[in-house]
């Protein structure tokens, strides 16, 4: 009896060895299998934009997906094409596509569309091509609030729309400072802090201004 207990007890240390090594290499296949996500949409930055004929715009495209953005950038196929004009890449940095639309000779509408090779998800940008600049009827300062420690630097950038909320682009852009003794700044946004203190960072374009607030601190 007792040779045969210890056997059973061997037989069964044995089978709980063989059952666990079965579960380590399940678990390992598991974890190397390839990641699957599924893609919620694509987005184009500006969805709407105003153009001048044989004008460019630089726009961006992202993928959306179960994961958040494609950081990768090349996760997913584009397929793009338009109405009108003609489109260039101009890289991919950070998961973000960068595009460069230039309008055609005809003024009309026009749209630019991005897509899967499956035809789905999609977004599309709209473009009118007018003869003569629509006015400028607000201004966007990006981003509109920071922080930065004495001698920092960063860029600041403005959107211009018109009156429709469409984007324009080739507009003189002035920059400005409410508060001069805070921060330096250059005629491309380019702000250096200088003191503490708070400033407005300040873009005008056809008397229409943004502003954004810049904080300078003493220390992380």
């Amino acid at each position: 009896m007792n040779f045969r207990f210890k056997l059973s007890r061997r037989l069964a240390r044995m089978k709980l060895g063989a059952a666990i090594a079965a579960t380590l290499v399940i678990g390992c296949s598991l974890s190397s299998s390839p990641v699957i996500f599924r893609i919620d949409g694509i987005r184009i930055a500006p969805g709407r934009v105003s153009l001048l004929p044989f004008q460019a715009a630089q726009l961006t495209v992202v993928v959306i997906t179960s994961r958040g953005i494609d950081s990768s950038g090349g996760a997913v196929a584009l397929q793009w094409s338009t109405t009108g004009g003609s489109i260039a890449s101009s890289g991919i940095l950070a998961g973000v596509h960068y595009i460069t639309y230039t309008s055609p000779a005809q003024p009309g509408n026009y749209l630019f569309v991005v897509t899967t090779p499956t035809g789905t998800p999609a977004d599309t940008a709209r473009i009118a091509v007018t003869t003569a600049p629509v006015p400028v009827h607000a201004v966007t300062v990006t981003p509109a609030t920071a922080s930065r420690v004495l001698a920092d630097t960063m860029t600041f950038s403005a959107t211009l729309m018109d009156s429709t909320g469409s984007v324009v682009f080739g507009r003189a852009i002035t920059w400005s400072l409410s508060d001069s003794s805070v921060a330096t700044i250059l005629p491309t946004g380019f702000v250096r802090a200088i003191a503490l203190g708070t400033t407005s960072i300040i873009a005008t374009s056809e008397g229409h201004s943004g502003t954004a607030t810049l904080t300078v601190k003493a220390g992380p």
